[in-house]
């Protein structure tokens, strides 16, 4: 993958996030936005001992819906590590709609608290010639400090299709924990 290619890829993916979540915050004036990052490992039950897959472009950005629905998406853009060498592997975006058990007064505070969320997952993996689509459902805590910070802990549980270049597919479990860390303004 060339640089130029790698530069694409970052502007793409930006205007996406901006295209999809502008109209989203036109709805609403002084609405809570949350910009944060989401470090992951990855590590296929069919890597080579020692593989692993670092998210280096882990932005997350996250919004109210409704006094209960927020939208989150977070960039995937992963180096493989890889024992013949280190490249770029995934890359794509993940889309969860976290469903928070108390609603809130006002859809314009920060969301905080319990939630359970289903999550589409769109990638490409370079490396093994392959297109992913994940379906999982993720149950967490959101924790919202005084200054604004906030963390949110999920566990995610669900399913990836692997659909190869030379026409094969199949289905893998997925398991996930995740912990997401950054500011709402």
């Amino acid at each position: 993958m060339t640089k130029r290619w790698q530069i694409n890829y970052v502007i793409f993916l930006t205007m996406i996030l901006f295209f999809f979540v502008n109209p989203l915050n036109a709805q609403s004036e002084n609405k809570s936005n949350f910009f944060g990052l989401n470090p992951s490992v990855t590590v296929e039950p069919f890597y080579d001992k020692g593989e692993l897959d670092i998210n280096i472009l882990p932005i997350v950005y996250q919004t109210s819906l409704t006094k209960r629905l927020d939208v989150r998406i977070t960039s995937i853009f992963n180096l493989g590590i890889r024992n013949e060498g280190n490249e770029i592997s995934h890359f794509g975006l993940e889309t969860a709609l976290p469903i928070f058990f108390k609603a809130k007064l006002d859809k314009k505070e920060r969301s905080k608290g319990f939630f359970v969320a289903p999550i589409v997952s769109l990638t490409r993996n370079k490396i093994e010639e392959h297109n992913n689509v994940g379906l999982w459902i993720e149950p967490g805590y959101h924790l919202l400090f005084d200054n604004n910070f906030a963390l949110s802990f999920g566990l995610q549980l669900g399913g990836t299709y692997f659909s190869y270049d030379n026409g094969l597919t199949k289905w893998g479990n997925h398991f996930g924990v995740k912990v997401i860390f950054g500011k709402w303004i």
